[in-house]
């Protein structure tokens, strides 16, 4: 039997300061200056139900069109996310407990809805380089959360069954993606969201930060 932990970066790892309205805002501009309706879309619409969307919307042009849009989606995302990437800071306690589940045999590996640019330059300011197996992005992926697809091909790349796998993140897309994936999942506060609301949403298990997964994996 093994154990792994897939963790998130941003809000888990990491604190990351990120406009996700002034992002979603300027991907719907993208979308209606392309000429796609964007009714039903909002400021709190997930990235990926903007892309899903825009993929439905975007059938009669054919899918180069979508395929460029969602490649402006992924550069529009990258500049909002290294714009404020010098701010980036590990939480205290993340490297120590990381390598101390290392240690006790327990696998590592991230998921993360953020691009390959500013995944790697976090965990190069947070001197975690050397802590996970792999780590995928939105570029490694076809989907991103809340979809579960990502957490499916972690798990399938990690060669373990569900049950051994926990996903440790702190958002509610974390959870929803844990979720319809069939994993367990841990959810720290060091986000945006409170205890209550991530258990609302269906978190396992809710702690205050990273440095307590030694104690939830009973290592």
């Amino acid at each position: 039997m093994g154990v792994a932990a897939i963790f998130d970066i941003d809000g888990t790892l990491v604190a990351f300061k990120f406009d996700a309205q002034a992002c979603r805002r300027a991907l719907i501009a993208e979308l209606n200056a392309r000429g796609v309706n964007t009714s039903g879309l909002t400021l709190t619409t997930p990235t990926q139900v903007i892309l899903d969307a825009a993929k439905d919307r975007m059938m009669e042009k054919g899918s180069g069109a979508y395929e460029q849009y969602r490649a402006k989606v992924f550069s529009i995302l990258d500049e909002f996310e290294l714009e404020n990437i010098d701010a980036t800071i590990p939480f205290p306690g993340v490297r120590d407990s990381l390598l101390y589940l290392k240690s006790k045999g327990v696998r590592l590996a991230v998921l993360t809805n953020s691009g390959r640019k500013a995944s790697s330059q976090s965990i190069k300011r947070a001197e975690l380089g050397d802590c996970f197996e792999f780590v995928l992005t939105r570029e490694d992926t076809d989907e991103m959360k809340p979809s579960p697809q990502g957490l499916e091909q972690a798990v399938s790349m990690l060669s373990l069954s569900k049950e051994e796998v926990y996903y440790v993140g702190d958002s509610t897309f974390d959870v929803i993606a844990a979720k319809r994936a069939g994993v367990k999942m841990v959810a720290v506060t060091t986000g945006s969201y409170s205890a209550e609301r991530l258990r609302s949403e269906g978190a396992d298990i809710v702690v205050p930060s990273v440095s307590d997964l030694p104690q939830v994996l009973g290592v």
